[in-house]
């Protein structure tokens, strides 16, 4: 809890600053807007990270496994990004990380996902 330096971007902070996105069984995350793949890494704990930039925004994708897009690649709206892990332990559940930046500003993801 609190402000703390994130332990992979330098000049990123997080003051629980995303959102955990809950589902059941096999999920998907996409791409909430098109734009480039900047980086993808492996955070210990977190799986597979993929961060997305949209112009002058980046969105964060991590818990992600079966990643689906590389470095450079040019994503679409609503693309696959890669698969969510789903926990044996915890019935299955898997839990998207999110988060989004406006250069380094952390924005209310929810504005950002689609309902459909």
């Amino acid at each position: 809890f609190g402000l703390q330096n994130h332990p992979v971007l330098k000049n990123i902070t997080e003051d629980n600053i995303g959102i955990e996105i809950t589902s059941n069984g096999p999920t998907k995350a996409k791409s909430v807007f098109k734009g480039q793949v900047v980086r993808i890494f492996a955070i210990s704990g977190a799986n597979i990270t993929v961060i997305i930039r949209h112009g002058n925004y980046l969105t964060v994708y991590s818990n992600l496994i079966n990643v689906k897009v590389k470095k450079g690649d040019k994503v679409e709206t609503k693309q696959e990004v890669g698969e969510v892990y789903a926990d044996p332990r915890a019935d299955n559940n898997c839990i998207l990380k999110f988060m989004i930046f406006e250069q380094k500003n952390a924005m209310d993801p929810e504005q950002w996902i689609s309902k459909i």
